[in-house]
């Protein structure tokens, strides 16, 4: 221990005399360190920590899996739940909550859009979470003769505040609880505010009310179908695989009560972190690979330097061995030295990680799960304990090769290489041709997949979404229900909401610089509550003897006339909905997309086809077929999509769509006047351009594509300078030889092309190896990560493109130290030896 004390101090000196030696080694392997923990920690954030609920390992998600398709669905309708409970043998406690759509916050301030989550009594309870201000919902609260009322004096609803709505819209009042708030026009009573930064399962609240589900109603008799998430917390000892099977022993008695709902179903219980975290492990281990291979490349190069100060060094070592020390002392030194510049490098490392880690927050897409807790803790233990863990490994990988080389030094064998030992000689330049080979190997890996990403990225961009998006202006508006009357029933009409966004229209257009305007329930690409499906009797004028279970799903948008027109999708066959058939609930009609008509009539004219949505639902004809839309995603498949006049459910919310002859963001102070003109409690947000909301689209393969490219770059970088490194340590060992050469009659472009073709042939075998290793890894980008839009994995443009970016950078590097070598003078070089 004493002799490992020793060694560690004089490494600290010799890392202290060569200030600027320890500076590019521990810069080096910070890059690498520093990326390879920012990443971790992400990894850390999303997938390891354990979910701020209590006793996170036993909540669980229970729903539905298609037999067939294998698709899950979170969604259940009550009947199935309280069936469910009823029959639970597994579970600790089963609680039910419903994301619901925005609702109108009025009162004190502007009217605003409020995110409401309706839960269980017992939901909070079955997580564990208390709050911070208040108390949660009792039992009474959540009867469904209540419907969420109170007993409280002022006979109010009762709702529960995040902690973010409180400090925003209230300044973090504490005198808040007992507080009326006005919320679509109807008082609730704050009983409750939720601590910092609570969320469930990645969906935003702002306000949480009681459901009041009743166990004796049949929703599903009473149209209202699926729409419960279902969450559960296992008995002890109970593990996921055992409640799915006990859900089985359940199966035949619900396939009696719900036939329809259930045939070619089966209950699954899927833990809660890993139905928060979804497909995004992938992705976070895919990133992780890639900042393995920038830290390798720093190796490499940290490897190729301590390689040429070991053999300005042989002497000391071999004097060192001469008075003897053993080759595993030696060894130890040596290594030693490498780690205390791996630690400074690690040190170096945490802190770049710490900023890598507030911009990767800033940049990434909101998709990501628990990105955001970042913010609060983004270097923890486990963090620490990483990147300790990476600086001592790459201590080692940097380090062990030239220790092991510099301790075979011998004397005999710096004799027979004129007084130099052998790392000055062949052995030292094979190895460091090896690593420079390796370096630039990974470095071409990683160039070759953000060019597959760039290209794909950039087809994704360009892909047709159906649609015109310039000049295009989008807004969200939300009215306060109760002023609008009419039920939540689907299939209910609210003539005045349908009348309000007609008034809304009509006065958008009549503004100077407005051309066309228009209304849709959900914007295109946007993922939302849009989303159905219906029986398919062979001629569409019967439902019977359908299996529900095998209906095809169907993407529904309610829309006001003239949305075609305005958004530029072309109408292939038929005509646009009138204004009548907009407003008057007789009117039973609908506009189909072309993937429809293909999909369920190949080769037969759909206009005058009549189907139902539903059974409970009246038939609607086909009066028009209009071009495909993107409506999720710019990759996603075209999916059958039915529009419906807005009369259809009469909704109290909506985008309006308006298209300008001018820059469209500076009509939007105007139009919102207009708005509150009609209605100064009308809530409006999300006011963008539809290129903005293209863009907002794609943003986590943007994300994926950035990173990938900012990682392969810096590879590019380390790889350069490594190449540039050798080469000049190389033309500094030959000097001699190439003063002999110009001495018996080479002239300065045989020195020239001398350098270059090897630093070229190093080239050359790292494309090699390079492209073998790309071969492999790129199909984990179409396959494995599915991250490829329109191009394959060994798509030859890239390929070819970057082994030749590659070779031009190689070959500049070699520029420099190949000039160099051609001024040398011949006499001066050998009076010099």
């Amino acid at each position: 221990m004493e002799t490992l004390w020793k060694d560690f101090r004089y490494s600290l000196r010799m890392s202290r005399k060569r200030p600027m030696f320890t500076a590019i080694i521990a810069l080096s392997l910070a890059l690498g360190i520093g990326a390879n923990s920012a990443i971790f920690s992400v990894i850390n954030a999303v997938m390891l920590r354990p979910l701020p609920y209590r006793d996170p390992g036993r909540l669980v998600t229970v729903q539905w899996q298609n037999l067939k398709s294998g698709v899950r669905g979170d969604r259940v309708s009550p009947d199935v739940f309280h069936e469910w409970k009823k029959n639970n043998h597994v579970f600790e406690e089963m609680a039910v909550f419903v994301a619901l759509d925005q609702k109108t916050l009025s009162g004190e301030g502007a009217p605003e859009h409020v995110d409401i989550h309706l839960v269980s009594a017992n939901f909070f309870p079955m997580l564990g979470v208390r709050p911070a201000l208040g108390r949660l919902f009792s039992e009474k609260e959540d009867m469904p003769q209540a419907a969420g009322k109170t007993e409280s004096p002022h006979g109010d609803r009762v709702v529960i505040l995040s902690h973010g709505l409180w400090q925003r819209r209230f300044g973090g009042d504490p005198g808040i609880l007992e507080k009326t708030i006005h919320i679509d026009g109807v008082g609730h009573t704050v009983i409750g505010v939720m601590p910092p930064g609570f969320r469930f399962n990645e969906a935003p609240a702002d306000v949480w009310v009681p459901l009041g589900l009743d166990p004796a109603k049949s929703y599903l008799a009473a149209g209202f179908g699926v729409f419960c998430r279902v969450q559960a917390r296992l008995k002890a000892g109970v593990t996921p695989e055992q409640a799915r099977e006990d859900l089985k022993l359940t199966i035949g008695e619900l396939q009696q009560k719900f036939l329809a709902i259930i045939t070619g179903y089966a209950a699954d219980v899927v833990p809660l972190d890993k139905q928060v975290i979804g497909d995004i492990d992938r992705t976070l281990y895919a990133l992780l690979g890639a900042v393995g291979f920038v830290l390798l490349i720093a190796c490499a190069n940290v490897a190729n330097l301590r390689l040429a100060q070991a053999s300005a060094r042989e002497k000391e070592v071999a004097i060192r061995a001469s008075l003897g020390a053993s080759r595993g002392q030696l060894i130890r030194l040596l290594l030693t030295e490498n780690l205390v510049l791996a630690m400074l490098g690690g040190a170096l490392g945490l802190l770049l990680a710490f900023s890598l880690v507030k911009l990767l927050v800033a940049l990434g897409p909101a998709n990501i799960p628990r990105l955001a807790e970042l913010d609060a803790l983004p270097l923890d233990g486990k963090v620490l304990g990483f990147t300790l863990g990476v600086s001592l490994l790459a201590g080692i990988i940097s380090g062990l090769a030239p220790a092991w080389h510099a301790s075979k030094l011998n004397l005999n064998g710096m004799l027979k290489e004129g007084g130099k030992g052998a790392l000055s000689g062949a052995r030292g330049a094979r190895l460091r041709s090896i690593f420079i080979v390796a370096e630039m190997a990974l470095a071409l890996a990683l160039l070759v997949g953000a060019g597959l990403m760039i290209r794909s990225f950039l087809r994704l961009q360009m892909t047709d979404p159906g649609f015109n998006s310039q000049n295009l202006l989008t807004m969200r508006l939300l009215l306060i229900t109760s002023k609008y009357p009419g039920s939540d029933k689907v299939g209910d009409y609210r003539r005045k909401a349908v009348e309000f966004f007609q008034d809304a229209i009509k006065r958008t257009e009549a503004i100077p610089g407005v051309q066309q305007a228009s209304a849709v329930s959900m914007l295109p690409l946007n993922r939302g509550l849009a989303v159905t499906s219906f029986p398919m009797p062979v001629l569409f004028d019967s439902d019977s003897g359908v299996d529900i279970a095998s209906r095809p799903r169907v993407d529904v948008r309610l829309v006001n006339s003239n949305f075609f027109k305005t958004m530029g999708i072309p109408m292939l066959k038929g005509r646009d909905f009138t204004e009548r058939e907009i407003i008057e609930p007789e009117a039973r009609v609908i506009i189909i997309n072309e993937t429809m008509a293909k999909r369920f009539w190949p080769n037969e004219n759909p206009l005058g086809r009549r189907i139902k949505l539903n059974r409970l639902e009246p038939w609607d004809e086909i009066i028009g077929v209009v071009g495909d839309i993107k409506t999720t995603d710019l990759d996603g498949e075209l999916q059958p999509t039915v529009y419906w006049p807005q009369h259809s459910w009469g909704f109290a919310f909506g985008a309006l769509v308006t298209r300008t002859t001018v820059e469209p963001t500076s009509l939007a102070p105007a139009i919102m006047r207009e708005i509150h003109s009609l209605d100064p409690e009308a809530a409006i947000n999300d006011v963008r351009t539809m290129e903005d909301v293209r863009w907002r689209s794609v943003a986590r393969p943007r994300f994926n594509t950035l990173l990938l490219t900012a990682l392969a770059i810096l590879a590019l970088a380390l790889a350069v300078v490594g190449i540039y490194g050798v080469m000049s340590y190389a033309v500094s060992q030959r000097t001699r030889e190439i003063g002999i050469r110009m001495a018996l009659g080479a002239d300065s472009g045989d020195v020239f092309k001398l350098v270059v073709k090897h630093g070229m042939k190093l080239t050359l075998i790292a494309v090699g190896v390079g492209l073998v290793i790309s071969f492999a890894l790129t199909r984990l980008l179409s396959g494995w990560l599915g991250w490829l839009y329109q191009v394959k994995p060994t798509d030859p443009v890239t390929f070819i493109g970057v082994s030749l970016l590659l070779s031009a950078v190689a070959l500049m590097a070699c520029y420099i130290p190949a000039r160099r070598a051609t001024k040398l003078e011949p006499m001066e070089t050998l009076r010099h030896e």
